[in-house]
Order: structure tokens, then sequence, then C-alpha cells
């Protein structure tokens, strides 16, 4: 009925694929981040359409069914049901029934309350196909409020010190969330030019968003700057000022994460589930039987705990083709 075929899921016997890799006749599209090649037809929600079509199609023409969250559609033997993820503004589940089974795909999700992010959702499910990013017990970003505050703090004293604070961030996702976080300070924000492109996109959905800069070398006082993390060597020092931070789960592992990219500072701040939360997560849904997505991180102790609580889980590893069920 699914299977996992390089690196993405297909349901059997459709056309239907989930944030497929590679070009597909129809793919479903759980967020902008999956917006990795351009499909013949996409299914997903409008923003994530909006976006697909003004920043990755340019222009050209696209194929897409368009769902709300919570609207059921049938289409070439599914029933299909998009659910809010919880991961960015219109980031989505999709919940696919076949043969009186339900299968729900997680893409990627997060239970905290993020600004400018839908409240995810928990429909029940008899198959849980789930992202595993930290799957980890030392994942814990239960305290995020607090690590949010020693953020906010940390900028404004540099900023008082006459610094520049460079963040480095996933610039499709983060960025709105991040602006938010500093609503507070007077200090200007200017945004790398494609981020601010971005970010101006979702003004379009009135989002109430500080006003922000285009990002240019030569800034006459302190300011907060937002730059792509993966092009974090490319950066150019206009000034001997700067300070270089990033906010991502992964600064668990500060003193490595440091160092790889020659950070001044690092948060515990992610978009992403943390370990009981994604625990939690299978707990709501109640599904017969659990795949772990492939994770950079191990998960072997999510696994483990899982199978603890009486779950039935399997791992899918990347890029081995399985027939799930």
């Amino acid at each position: 009925m699914i299977n996992y075929i390089a690196s993405s899921l297909y349901i059997k016997n459709s056309v239907l694929w989930l944030d497929a890799i590679s070009k597909k006749e129809l793919s479903f599209v759980s967020h902008i981040d999956k917006l990795v090649t351009p499909h013949t037809r996409i299914i997903a929600t409008k923003e994530t359409i909006a976006f697909y079509k003004k920043f990755f199609l340019k222009g050209e023409p696209l194929n897409a069914l368009q769902l709300s969250f919570f609207r059921k559609f049938s289409i070439g033997g599914l029933n299909i049901t998009l659910y809010p993820s919880g991961y960015s503004y219109g980031a989505s589940q999709i919940l696919v029934k076949k043969d009186n089974k339900k299968i729900l795909y997680s893409g990627s999700i997060n239970n905290r309350q993020l600004a400018f992010c839908e409240e995810i959702y928990y429909p029940s499910a008899d198959i849980l196909v789930m992202e595993s990013t930290y799957g980890n017990s030392k994942y814990d970003f239960s305290s995020y409020k607090d690590e949010e505050n020693k953020v906010k703090n940390y900028v404004a004293s540099e900023l008082q010190k006459g610094n520049n604070i460079v963040i480095f961030i996933s610039p499709l996702t983060k960025p709105q969330y991040i602006i938010n976080l500093f609503n507070e300070l007077t200090a200007p924000i200017y945004l790398q030019n494609k981020i601010y492109q971005y970010v101006n996109h979702l003004r379009d959905y009135n989002l109430d968003i500080k006003p922000v800069r285009s990002f240019v070398t030569s800034i006459d006082k302190p300011s907060i700057i937002l730059y792509p993390k993966n092009n974090h060597n490319k950066f150019p020092l206009f000034s001997d000022n700067i300070k270089k931070i990033m906010l991502t789960g992964n600064a668990i592992n500060k003193d490595e994460l440091n160092k790889k990219y020659n950070l001044n500072e690092s948060f515990t701040l992610s978009s992403h589930a943390d370990f009981k939360s994604l625990i939690q997560y299978s707990e709501l849904v109640k599904p017969s039987k659990i795949y772990l997505l492939p994770s950079k991180n191990d998960n072997n102790e999510l696994i483990e705990e899982l199978r603890g609580k009486r779950f039935n889980v399997e791992a899918l590893n990347n890029p081995t083709p399985k027939k799930l069920f």
C-alpha cells in the first residue's frame, strides 16, 4: 500500500508521492523547505503553493491542488486531508485513507506554539510515517521560553556594547519567528536579500511582522542581521564589531556547533519537535505501526522508547527501497 523508494514515499497503485525529492507526476509537498524539485502537479496548502509559484517556478504555470486544513478530498481512489503540523506558516501533515486504512505522513512537526504558525493537530491513524530529526533524549526543548529570553538578553547586551549581531538561520522557515523575538528592540533588522524577499512575501497574508531592511554592507549603527546558515562562510566582514550566533536544535552540542560555524554563541531553539514531543505525538495519533524517516542524528533511543511503550516501530534507512505494507 505504501513504498519507500529513492528516499521518497509512494502510495502503491496510485500516482501520489509524499515529499518526493525527484520529479513526479503528483507529489504532496508538506512545507516550503520541501520544495526541492518541480513536479508535474502538487498537493499543498495555499501558502506553500504561492511560495512555490513565486520563488521556485518564478512565474511559470503550476498545476496544483490547493487544499485547506481539515478539508476532505478524493483523488484516484484515495481520500486525503491536510492538517497543520506546527512547523512553519502553511506547513501540513497529510492523512491518506485507502482500503479502510489511514496513513498519516507527519512531514516536519512541532508542538510548541511559534509565532505565525498554525497549532499542530493530532489525527488518529493506523500507520504513522514520522520525522525523527531529534530522536535522542538530549534534545529537550521544553525550556524554549527561557532560551528565547537568553537570546533576547544576549542580543540586547551586545547591541548596547556597539556590536552588530549576525544570526545564521534556515532562510525559509525561521526569519519571521526570529524577527518576532526582537519586537521590543529598537535596533534595525537587516535581512540578506533572498530572506528579505521571503519575509515580504509573507506580508501578503497580513502577518504582523516588524519592519525590516534589505542587507547592505554599510551599516551605520549596531544592528541585527539575518543571514543564511548555509552561506555562513560568505558573510562579508564589514566591521570588527560583529558577534555571530545561531539558533538551532543542534546547539545542544554547543562547542561542536560554534567551532563548525565560527560562532560567538549559539542557542537551542528549533522549529522541529524534540524527543519528548515525538513520543507525545505518537501517543496521540495512536498508530498500530510507526515508520521513522531517516535522520542525520541518532534516533535509536526514540525507537527503544517507543517500543517500550508497546509501539511497533521501524526506522527507514536512506536510500534503501522498502515495501512498508
